[in-house]
């Protein structure tokens, strides 16, 4: 099964440093960077960050892109196991459901996200969005970030963008959050907002994105003695 696994993220990988090739010198094989995980508060812009990075530095960003090798490896849809990511289930709950349901349950798909962020973490140069990957990264040299921002800002924004009402928008926030705080809780035993479960925690309401993006990047080398110069030219 462990082998599934790495084979799906190391064809994923393989196809989109081909589709990148083109902008970038291939690095010399071997070459693995300590990842980028990053935890967000919903609507702190977490995941557009990862992607500004991924431009930015070269590393291939893991989202959804998660959900697609858990989904082929399980044989569930992508759209069951959305209702499990970052979700927690009641023990009692989650047993019966997938007994009578003949389905991936909530342990099941934990176990093959740990085994996913660890694979993708021992191929190196990623940043791995949510699913509390850095409760799974192993390599201490791992950069652990957070973004958040004031439920104000976060409504105001996510009303903007979905052109729905505030209070949509704040039940919207403020369900998600409960959501990946107990995921985080019963899964890891970890408080999602304790700050020392991160290397850095950025206020968006504070910085902007590209504020972040460079905030991360200094922070990564000052952590690995990386050059972020030298991730750009490779």
């Amino acid at each position: 099964m462990a082998k599934r696994v790495s084979q799906m993220i190391e064809e994923q990988v393989h196809f989109w440093r081909l589709n990148n090739s083109a902008d970038r010198t291939p690095r010399p094989k071997g070459t693995v960077f300590p990842v980028i995980t990053i935890s967000r508060a919903y609507g702190a812009k977490g995941a557009k960050i990862a992607q500004m990075l991924e431009a930015k530095i070269g590393f291939k960003v893991w989202d959804k892109e998660i959900l697609n090798v858990i989904s082929e490896e399980l044989g569930s849809s992508v759209e069951f196991l959305e209702s499990l990511d970052e979700h927690a289930q009641n023990l009692v709950d989650d047993t019966i459901f997938g007994i009578l349901n003949q389905k991936s349950t909530n342990l099941n798909y934990l176990l093959y996200l740990v085994r996913a962020v660890q694979t993708i973490e021992k191929f190196g140069n990623a940043i791995i969005v949510g699913r509390g990957a850095n409760h799974i990264v192993q390599n201490q040299l791992a950069l652990n970030v957070r973004t958040v921002a004031p439920i104000s800002h976060r409504i105001q924004s996510l009303s903007e963008s979905r052109q729905i009402s505030k209070e949509e928008a704040r039940a919207i926030l403020l369900t998600t959050d409960e959501d990946r705080a107990e995921f985080t809780r019963v899964n890891f035993n970890k408080d999602i907002n304790d700050a020392s479960n991160y290397d850095l925690t950025i206020n968006i309401a504070t910085y902007s994105q590209e504020d972040a993006v460079a905030i991360i990047c200094d922070a990564y080398e000052k952590k690995t003695g990386i050059s972020i110069t030298e991730l750009m030219q490779t």
